[in-house]
């Protein structure tokens, strides 16, 4: 029986892993050939340590920047991890199915299985996005390990399969439903091409795998929480399941409204049109309904289902969850495009083709949009903390060799004819995050090599709230002050939050 190592090192297996990394590259092309942070990288690439992971419950995160990549806000290496792991996770795949030479079908169907644009979401975070590729690998381990052979549930080899899905879990929460879809895609192309397979054996093991997963995944959760204190708000603010139980038909009209945005039938998620893929995922059920000898009726709602199974976390989270948590949606997108494009039925192949076609364009549309945005943001920003910094060495009282905390009082927007899409950071600058957050902008700033900043702290900002409420707003004369320590930087009329709470406090001294 293959063992991981020898499967993917074989001979059979390195032209095709080399092709395969080569249509990744055109995916990602902007991805490996470009430095652009995102929001909240400013502040992990001055992080120590990376305990955070451990608060948000992904402790498999955790392990891989403390001993793998202990700064991972770096260019071509950590996106070059990604695409290593959709790699070796497509190849495991193929060989589930027994495609050991990859025709043209299965090299195109690759691009969707890793160029997806709810993959988009996931890697403009570089602090993100090479844990991902190796949690990706590790979920199509678990479910390879599962699928060759015919192991008991109770075997080594099975145990093994449950501590790669574990750790797959560890790195991203999402992975569990996505072992779930892997798991029903790998089940269903088993059985459409042999009638010998038992698919409600094969689901019952993929189930199995799931739960033993999950347990395991949840034991390390308690044990490496055991060493660390601390709460993360957001995070824990996802999780709303009493929502659910007061407004189940807003929950699920929030559902099926995220439903409609991933699958192509709202261009305002991806910011761009994707309608290419709703007739390519019906042209798939049909192919697998046609393709299929028995038991059709299953495998067809099996498939289905695969499409919703991503969605599943919506549902703890009152039907909010950001895009990038669709961590399955690509692969059940795949199923059915692959199963189109390799139906035997020619009028489902030949349509399937084109718009399998299309859609890659529309996806490199979509990808280049964002790359397009992202830049003009990059010199918008640096522009920006250049002319705010020499405002500052000029203004009276500035010291070269002091350092100072800035208080900062509104934000400053980045206005583009690019899309902004909802749930991501793309498109957003620096200097408007939050309402304009100081921490933040000091923090971009000493990464650009202005180090003599800080954020401000509560204290100072209550300082020079009053002040900064009434100087002009940039880039007029007077909206950069030096009062003491501190700088006073006025970027725009509204005030943030944290500046309205200090107006409060102000106001009832």
């Amino acid at each position: 029986m293959d063992t991981p190592q020898t499967m993917l090192t074989r001979t059979s297996t390195i032209r095709p892993a080399i092709n395969l990394f080569a249509i990744f590259a055109v995916m990602y092309f902007s991805e490996l050939t470009s430095f652009q942070l995102s929001i909240d990288e400013e502040v992990a690439a001055f992080r120590t340590e990376a305990s955070i992971w451990i608060i948000q419950g992904r402790w498999g995160a955790y392990l891989i920047e403390t001993f793998i990549l202990p700064n991972p806000i770096i260019p071509f290496l950590t996106p070059g991890i990604f695409g290593l792991g959709c790699v070796g996770a497509y190849l495991l795949v193929m060989d589930i199915i027994d495609k050991h030479e990859l025709s043209a079908a299965e090299y195109a169907c690759f691009a969707l299985f890793c160029g997806f644009p709810t993959w988009f979401f996931m890697v403009e975070f570089y602090s993100n996005i090479a844990t991902i590729g190796i949690g990706l690998f590790a979920m199509a381990l678990s479910v390879w390990l599962v699928s060759k052979g015919d192991n008991s549930v109770l075997s080594l080899r099975f145990l093994c399969a449950i501590v790669a899905g574990s750790f797959a879990v560890s790195t991203y929460q999402s992975f569990a439903p996505g072992i779930l879809v892997l798991g029903i895609a790998v089940s269903v192309l088993r059985a459409r091409s042999d009638a010998s397979k038992s698919f409600p054996t094969d689901l019952f093991r993929m189930g199995v795998l799931l739960v033993g997963a999950t347990l395991l995944y949840k034991l390390g959760d308690v044990i490496f929480r055991s060493f660390v204190t601390g709460r993360n708000e957001y995070f824990e603010s996802l999780f709303q399941l009493s929502f659910l139980f007061q407004h189940p038909a807003t929950v699920i009209g929030r559902v099926l409204n995220a439903v409609k945005g991933v699958y192509g039938l709202d261009f305002a998620t991806y910011g761009a049109a994707l309608w290419a893929i709703p007739p390519l995922l019906a042209l798939g059920g049909l192919a697998v309904f046609k393709d299929t000898a028995r038991p059709r009726l299953l495998l067809t709602a099996a498939a289905f289902a695969s499409l919703l199974v991503p969605f599943g976390f919506h549902f703890l989270a009152a039907g909010n969850m950001p895009t990038r948590s669709l961590a399955g949606a690509p692969i059940a997108v795949w199923l059915f495009a692959y199963v189109a494009v390799t139906s035997k039925n020619p009028r489902i192949q030949a349509p399937s083709a084109i718009l399998l076609a299309v859609a890659l364009f529309q996806i490199q549309v979509i990808q280049n949009s964002r790359q397009a945005s992202n830049y003009l943001l990059d010199k918008h920003d640096t522009l920006l903390a250049v002319s705010i910094y020499n405002r500052l060495s000029t203004t009276p009282g500035y010291d070269a060799k002091r350092t100072y905390a800035i208080s900062v009082f509104g934000s400053q927007p980045f206005a583009t004819t690019y899309p902004r899409t909802p749930g991501s950071t793309v498109g957003y600058s620096f200097f408007e995050w939050d309402g304009g957050n100081s921490w933040r902008i000091a923090y971009y700033m000493k990464l650009l090599g202005y180090s003599n900043l800080n954020g401000a702290t509560p204290d100072q900002v209550d300082r020079t709230i009053i002040r900064l409420s009434t100087m002009p707003v940039w880039p007029a004369p007077g909206s950069v002050e030096i009062k003491d320590d501190i700088a006073l930087i006025r970027l725009g009329e509204t005030p943030s939050y944290p500046n309205q709470q200090a107006l409060e406090r102000a106001a009832n001294r």
